[in-house]
């Protein structure tokens, strides 16, 4: 396996020239680009086995659609966390290291899911660490993304 090349912004963000520090620019970016594949709903898969190349393209961007899923007990807790974090090491190659968490919630009633995105970035020949915490709401279909530090 190759060494990981250092990371730098995403082409949307060189195109904008944001200005500040490039390593807050980068974190920035990486938030900006998974609140953007959270928010996508992954489209229906209906494609001829014949084209299982699209399983790991662009048509399959997103998340699988959280309106639907059962989260009422940890089995399915884990089987959704599991499903997403697949979806991000797909689709977020910034990323190393990857872990994610699902945070207990205080109330068994509650049906929101909480995760914490624990990874890795190399950020000019520096490893440094990203957190992010991810509160989804089934019901509400919202999902808020926060952290990235």
């Amino acid at each position: 396996m190759s060494a990981p090349s250092s990371i730098g912004l995403s082409l949307l963000d060189r195109l904008r020239g944001q200005d500040g520090p490039r390593v807050a620019r980068i974190r920035d970016g990486i938030r900006a680009d998974l609140q953007d594949l959270f928010n996508t709903p992954q489209r229906v898969r209906g494609w001829s086995e014949a084209l299982g190349a699209l399983d790991s393209s662009i048509f399959n961007f997103g998340i699988v659609d959280l309106c639907t899923a059962n989260l009422s007990t940890e089995q399915q807790r884990a089987r959704v966390v599991e499903e997403i974090a697949a979806t991000i090491r797909q689709f977020e190659p910034r990323l190393s290291d990857m872990q994610l968490f699902a945070v207990p919630n205080a109330d068994s009633a509650d049906r929101t899911l909480r995760i914490r995105i624990e990874a890795h970035i190399l950020i000019e020949d520096e490893v440094e660490p990203i957190i992010f915490n991810t509160v989804i709401d089934p019901v509400l279909n919202a999902i808020s993304l926060a952290g990235g530090t």
